[in-house]
């Protein structure tokens, strides 16, 4: 571990003005071998200054960020499938079976699908099922939170987009190889806009046409899997291999909507269908679930070899929220208990019934733990847990990812549901640290006051850790205001 600025001021960039806490953060330190180490640091740091080394800092986390995300598993639940590109598609992994497919049905791969009549419509309905579980790894391209990309990256993406020229398709025209002439779709990707060029030959039927036509007048949501062709500094193109409609993305509900009215004599009520059912209110409600703050438990089998008292977990735990969320999203409470015995063992339920009642919820709510598991570490005893609270929805997954690959005493976590009397009364601690930014802030309340006091090893402790900007005290109100109603009706009592 190198400091950009030293630890001492009379070290290799040093700046006397710059606080000791400061010098310690993550944010001036940085992995070097030894070789490296004492190239930069010799002739004290003369030929790399700290601006320099900042930036290679930068770029090696943006290229590490960019590998972490680039493993995502793509897969995706369609609502209609419009376009196929099997040259390029059947050269991934299980690709070969969309040739079957057509083997199948008697579908020539060489022609376009729409000429092909029934035949077509087969293939969608069968391709459909296969995509749906073809778990191939890609870079999600997720405007909310933009990536660096390069040439020959596989992506994914899932987003309201529009199209250009689309008459060229209808027409079958050959491609020219211009994006400024050929069909595509495109949407803004941070400073740059992702344009998803397609040869008009892969389109899977007239319905597809349809929608692509509505596109080029608003926003249609599509998902789909590509191939990054070049970078510039304005654009990034992508050569599609598959898109289509996602599920409950009934994109052409408007349009056929209208059509349905303007010929018939009922009054319908076009706004809550629409709302309801179509692609984009789908793809909004979906990005509002992912802003969305909510509580989530992680748990950890206690008896792993791993696990080295609670400091262990902590750390896991904190590690991992400082890189799966990005530092201007981060504001969380986080509590670390064990579940008791007795709660585990309360009411004559078997750890069946426990795991089956946690994990009993719509399918829209969070969770990467499967009921038998759980209930293994339930009838073990030995569960410790985590409780995030105030986390938004879109990094849960991040974070399951990130815990499955650093920490082995890691199981799974859910989202906690309000009003749920097992979520709440199997997860009752008390938060004991707040995460704002790049700050550590160690709750206490008024008991810790009067009571048993504050240990002064906790903030140190994290401060020599080298996670945070700084780490402080912070009181919890809440439970100083509950502790203080407390003594106060004990006082009572007594007098």
């Amino acid at each position: 571990m190198v400091h950009i600025v030293a630890r001492n001021d009379q070290g290799p960039r040093a700046n006397p003005e710059m606080p000791v806490g400061q010098r310690n953060s993550a944010n001036n330190l940085m992995f070097l071998c030894p070789s490296c180490h004492s190239k930069i640091d010799k002739n004290s740091g003369l030929g790399y200054p700290v601006e320099e080394l900042l930036n290679v800092k930068e770029r090696h986390e943006s290229w590490t960020r960019m590998l972490r995300q680039a493993g995502s598993a793509w897969n995706i639940r369609y609502h209609h499938v419009d376009f196929v590109n099997l040259p390029r598609i059947t050269m991934l992994p299980g690709g070969e079976e969309l040739l079957r497919i057509c083997k199948q049905i008697e579908l020539d791969p060489e022609r376009a699908f729409r000429s092909q009549g029934a035949k077509a419509g087969a293939f969608v309905n069968r391709a459909r099922a296969v995509f749906e579980n073809w778990g191939e790894r890609a870079l999600d391209l997720d405007p909310s939170t933009p990536a660096p990309v390069k040439p020959g990256m596989v992506v994914s993406f899932d987003s309201p987009m529009r199209a250009r020229n689309i008459k060229r398709a209808r027409h079958l025209t050959r491609i020219s190889g211009s994006i400024k002439r050929d069909p595509h779709l495109w949407f803004a990707y941070g400073e740059r806009t992702v344009t998803i060029r397609f040869d008009p030959v892969g389109l899977t039927t007239m319905t597809s046409l349809t929608t692509l036509g509505m596109a080029e007048k608003e926003e249609v949501t599509y998902a789909g899997l590509g191939t990054v062709v070049a970078v510039t500094e304005d654009q990034i193109q992508i050569s599609a291999m598959v898109f289509g409609q996602p599920e409950n993305g009934v994109n052409n509900l408007v349009y056929f909507m209208s059509e349905l009215s303007s010929r018939s004599p009922r009054n319908l009520d076009l706004d809550l269908m629409v709302d309801a059912r179509s692609g984009r209110g789908a793809q909004m409600r979906t990005k509002n679930m992912q802003r969305e703050q909510v509580d989530a438990v992680l748990y950890f089998d206690e008896l792993n070899e791993y696990v080295l008292g609670p400091e262990s977990l902590q750390r896991a735990t904190f590690s991992a929220v400082l890189k799966a969320i990005p530092e201007y999203r981060r504001e969380l409470r986080i509590g670390l208990a064990a579940m008791t015995e007795g709660v585990l063992t309360g009411q004559g339920y078997t750890p069946a019934d426990i795991a089956a009642h946690l994990l009993y919820a719509a399918k829209e709510y969070w969770t990467s733990i499967s009921a038998p598991r759980l209930a293994d570490l339930i009838s073990r005893r030995e569960i410790a847990y985590a409780i995030l609270r105030g986390v938004e929805a879109q990094y849960l997954d991040d974070l399951d990812d990130l815990l499955v690959e650093d920490f082995k005493p890691y199981s799974g976590g859910l989202q906690i549901i309000d009003g749920n009397p097992y979520h709440e009364r199997l997860h009752d601690c008390i938060d004991g640290f707040r995460i704002s930014g790049a700050d550590l802030r160690v709750l206490y309340s008024a008991r810790d006051v009067y009571g048993e006091g504050l240990d002064e090893s906790t903030i140190e402790k994290w401060s020599d850790s080298g996670l945070f900007s700084s780490v402080t005290w912070e009181e919890d109100e809440a439970r100083s205001r509950a502790d203080e109603e407390q003594a106060r009706k004990l006082l009572e009592g007594f007098f």
